[in-house]
């Protein structure tokens, strides 16, 4: 992912976001919003007090808390006083690389639905992976990404595991073979027991997949596991893999001898994370660029005024302005924010960048600054 003058894209976004703004006089509207689970817990907050902070009060909730689709409905005023209510459905359930194929083809498949199980294509993709690093997906239409902070990314392993007990950290190599491998000894990744380590990956929906795996260089195809009963369960459908992080962390806790990927976001207390050659993950060590396994988060949208297909309007595009508003807050992404702290890290505070999701982490030039 090509990431220029972060500076240059807020301003023209937002720009081009807020003039292209005449609402309808009381109109009702409805942003669709997907993206991975990663992310959840900022989309759920902001979405909580989206109304509050725009001269309004949340009327009404569905499924919120751990659901995957959830539905948040709710009056506005101030700068969104011509719209006489907002809804927004989001679905993390899909996953950010399903939505971003939704939003390109403008065509659903059968997880992009609202909580009320009706298939809708997103009008807003919420994306640590970049069309640019997925490479199967047409965004000429898309608007340029919104940035919006950083997600970590972790290998974790059960808390109490003897099996796991002395592994501690994965060299690139042994990761590699964690994830495209049939399950080897434990032996191999640093402990003394001689049974085998299985790998709880998430599938191909996931930027959390396509993160991990451009980061460690892994082009093959996963070898992974759910679990029963604490028993694995190799997964042998088309796109092996769990559909959540949340899924993963519950799989790890339960199947004590294996290791899974989550965003640090999902991690619980029941897992632990390794360190990655060697580098333990910290925020710190994220922004010094020490830690190698992140993303850029960004927003995508298909870009207005050239009448393309799934053009937002001009009131769900000030409801998209005011919604990112309140998730770059500099506030909200302070570190002393229990939502966002320790579990994302804003832009503005990396002292690295990358080009290319995955790729070299280099010393801050231009960016950022």
């Amino acid at each position: 992912m090509q990431i220029p003058n972060l500076k240059t894209i807020i301003a023209v976004g937002l720009t081009a976001v807020g003039a292209a703004f005449t609402p309808n006089l009381r109109a009702d509207v409805t942003v669709f919003i997907e993206g991975g689970s990663a992310s959840q817990s900022i989309l759920y907050d902001r979405a909580t007090n989206f109304f509050a902070a725009n001269g309004g009060s949340l009327t009404n909730v569905i499924g919120s808390g751990t659901n995957t689709v959830s539905r948040f409905q709710g009056t506005v005023g101030g700068a969104l006083s011509g719209l006489s209510s907002v809804t927004f459905d989001i679905n993390v359930a899909n996953g950010a690389v399903a939505g971003l194929q939704a939003l390109a083809t403008q065509v659903t498949g059968p997880g992009d639905t609202n909580v009320l199980g009706v298939q809708v294509v997103p009008n807003l993709v919420d994306s640590a992976a970049s069309p640019v690093g997925i490479g199967n997906i047409d965004s000429s239409h898309f608007a340029a990404p919104l940035p919006t902070f950083v997600v970590p990314l972790v290998y974790i392993k059960n808390v109490n595991s003897a099996d796991t007990a002395a592994i501690t950290n994965l060299t690139q190599r042994q990761a590699v073979s964690l994830e495209t491998s049939t399950p080897l000894q434990a032996a191999y990744y640093g402990s003394t027991s001689t049974n085998k380590i299985y790998f709880v990956g998430r599938n191909t929906q996931a930027a959390v997949r396509t993160e991990i795996d451009l980061s460690i260089y892994n082009t093959a195809q996963i070898i992974t596991y759910s679990n029963s009963a604490g028993q694995p369960v190799f997964d042998g459908s088309s796109d092996p893999g769990l559909p959540s992080g949340g899924a993963v962390t519950t799989t790890v806790a339960a199947l004590t001898n294996s290791i899974g990927t989550i965003a640090v976001q999902n991690l619980k207390s029941s897992v632990t994370p390794l360190a990655y050659e060697g580098v333990p993950y910290s925020v710190t060590n994220v922004i010094n660029g020490s830690y190698p396994l992140w993303g850029y988060e960004n927003y995508y949208y298909i870009a207005t005024g050239h009448n393309y297909t799934g053009e937002p309007s001009s009131g769900q595009l000030a409801v998209i302005n005011a919604f990112y508003n309140l998730v770059t807050n500099a506030t909200f992404q302070s570190i002393n924010n229990p939502v966002f702290t320790n579990n994302f890290i804003p832009n503005a505070s990396l002292k690295v960048k990358r080009t290319v999701d995955g790729g070299p982490i280099t010393p801050l030039g231009s960016n950022f600054q």
